[in-house]
Order: C-alpha cells, then sequence, then structure tokens
C-alpha cells in the first residue's frame, strides 16, 4: 500500500506539469495569433511628409488638438488613425471666366498648396480627407472669377502675370479656409482670349508702336533742327568777332606769306602783277594751260552786302515747346 501511494504522486505531478505547459503554449499561441490578427489594427505606419490624426471611438471621437509625426503608432483595435499628407500638392483646374466687358476667357490654372500641420486635425473633423474637392478647388476658382472679372480684355492680354497670381493669393489667404492651408502659388498655365479679339488687340498695339517711332522720328528732327540752328547762330557770331580783326595790312601781309612760299617751289609758274599798289602777285603753276578757253559761263557777281546773313537770335523757335504737334491721323 504504502509503494503505490508513493508512485501515484511522482505521476500526478508529471499530469500538473504538462498541463501548466500546455497552458503556456496555448497562451502564448492565442496572444501571438492575436497579434498576427490585429497587427495592422494596433500599429500604423505614418508615412513620410503624413501626420496622424487619431479617432477615438469611445473616447471623444477626432483629436483636433494633437497629431502624430512620422513613424510607427501604437493605439487601439477600435480606434482609427487617419493619416493627412502635409507636402506641397498641386491642384490643376480649368475654366471659364467673364472679363470686365463680358468677354469669356478660357483659363488653365495650377493652385499649390499644403495642409497646415497643426489644423490636421480640424481639417479631418470639419472637412474630411477629400479637402481637395471641398476646399481648394472651389475657393481657387471663385479667386480666378472674381479677379479676371476686374479687368477687360486689352489688360487681360497686357497685364503682368506676378501681378495677377498676386491679386489671387492675396483673395485666397483672406478666405476663412485658409487657417487649414497654406497657399504658396496659382501658376496660370494658360489664358486664351477669343481669336477676333486677340487680332483687334493685336492690331491696336501695332498702331500703337508705329505712333511710338512717329513721335521718335518727330523728336530727333526737332533736336536736329535746333542743333542747325545753334550752329548757324555759333557760325554768325564767329564771323562778327573776326570781322573787325581781318584788317587790310594783316591781309596784306598773310597775302605776301602766301606768295613768298608759292615762289619756293620748283614747278614752272606764270606771275600776273597786279596794276594797283594794293595788289599781290598772282602765282599760277603750269596747269594754267590746261585750263579750258571756250564755253565757260562768266561768274556773276554779288556784292558784299547783297546776301546779309539774319538776326538768328531774333527769330522765333521753330518748335513751339508749350504744346506738341498735332498727331496726323
Amino acid at each position: 500500500m504504502t509503494n503505490t501511494a508513493g508512485a501515484s504522486q511522482p505521476s500526478q505531478a508529471r499530469r500538473y506539469g504538462s498541463s501548466f505547459v500546455s497552458l503556456t503554449v496555448g497562451a502564448v499561441l492565442t496572444v501571438g495569433l492575436a497579434i498576427l490578427l490585429l497587427w495592422n489594427t494596433v500599429l500604423v505606419r505614418i508615412p513620410p511628409g503624413h501626420v496622424g490624426v487619431l479617432y477615438r471611438l469611445f473616447g471623444g471621437g477626432t483629436e483636433t488638438g494633437a497629431v502624430y509625426n512620422e513613424g510607427l503608432v501604437v493605439k487601439l483595435p477600435w480606434n482609427t488613425m487617419y493619416p493627412v499628407e502635409t507636402r506641397l500638392q498641386p491642384l490643376k483646374f480649368t475654366m471659364v471666366a467673364v472679363s470686365a466687358e463680358g468677354m469669356q476667357v478660357g483659363i488653365e490654372a495650377t493652385t499649390l498648396y499644403h495642409v497646415k500641420s497643426p489644423e490636421a486635425g480640424r481639417l479631418v473633423a470639419d472637412v474630411g480627407l477629400d479637402y481637395a474637392d471641398r476646399v481648394i478647388r472651389p475657393v481657387s476658382m471663385a479667386a480666378m472669377r472674381r479677379t479676371i472679372a476686374r479687368y477687360n480684355s486689352h489688360d487681360l492680354y497686357t497685364i503682368d502675370a506676378d501681378k495677377l497670381q498676386a491679386e489671387l493669393l492675396a483673395y485666397m489667404r483672406s478666405t476663412p479656409e485658409a487657417r487649414l492651408f497654406e497657399y504658396s502659388d496659382v501658376a496660370i498655365m494658360m489664358m486664351k482670349l477669343p481669336d477676333k479679339l486677340v487680332a483687334a488687340i493685336e492690331r491696336k498695339l501695332s498702331e500703337q508702336q508705329r505712333a511710338a517711332s512717329y513721335e521718335y522720328i518727330l523728336d530727333s528732327q526737332r533736336k536736329e533742327a535746333e542743333r542747325l540752328r545753334i550752329e548757324a547762330i555759333g557760325l554768325r557770331n564767329f564771323y562778327a568777332v573776326i570781322q573787325n580783326s581781318l584788317t587790310d595790312k594783316l591781309l596784306t601781309w598773310r597775302g605776301i606769306e602766301a606768295t613768298v612760299e608759292l615762289s619756293k617751289s620748283p614747278n614752272t609758274k606764270v606771275v600776273i602783277v597786279g596794276g594797283n599798289k594794293d595788289q599781290l602777285p598772282l602765282i599760277l603753276g603750269s596747269e594754267i594751260t590746261r585750263a579750258p578757253t571756250e564755253n565757260v559761263p562768266p561768274v556773276p557777281p554779288v556784292a558784299g552786302d547783297a546776301s546779309p546773313l539774319p538776326d538768328l537770335s531774333k527769330m522765333p523757335p521753330i518748335f513751339n515747346r508749350s504744346t506738341p504737334p498735332a498727331k496726323s491721323p
């Protein structure tokens, strides 16, 4: 009896040990299987350029005051993590706007924007993840339509693109939705006016350029006329100054010097002596024999005072500077 009782105790211990091992293995397998099944609902990977917004099913809904940065985040299986992209995003849109005079303008543009990271929770709660179609597109098109309506077709054809983009951004940043987004730029890819209107504007611009060229030519001619007038006055003043210095004795002396220089030449010369004492000898070279002797028109005599120089200082100005010349039609 004693041996039987002693033998039953080790067997009972072995049964208890094997049961514990079985329970442990079962628990580990159960936990491992649960982890595998709930891996995607417990561990969430937030990709680069995104932030996470947590929705608590039993804890107050969407967390609007906190966001989760990039990386691996642990959450409860019944909660939901929404990744929100915060990188710069483009939104292309095509529309038809109306100018100030009622002309249709076809526009193709792109809005560059990104979500403000601290406002990602409020964005998910108030707008949702399809914010591009709910907010960005309507705001961009409204800003474009409002801005185009302020200009006529001619101004739109010649407007500075930077000025137009600045007005678009100013309007978009003034909207209530701008607290959720940062608008970086509005790139206008194409602005199409009616073909007939474009042709008329190009003709008008061509006529303006031609009129400007005429104004340049007229201005150049006015300056040239003024230059000639100043030159004539200078010549008149020059002759008035040297008139008193050219005395008879000075002219006689200069004539003697010229005669002496001519006499030093080795070429054949013909000397013509004047009949008056005030007349200097005239020395001609051998080329005088080649001068024509027939059909030579006489030189008409002109008196010294026959054509006096006008007093240009008393003449009226050529062009009236107070009023520009009338344009030719």
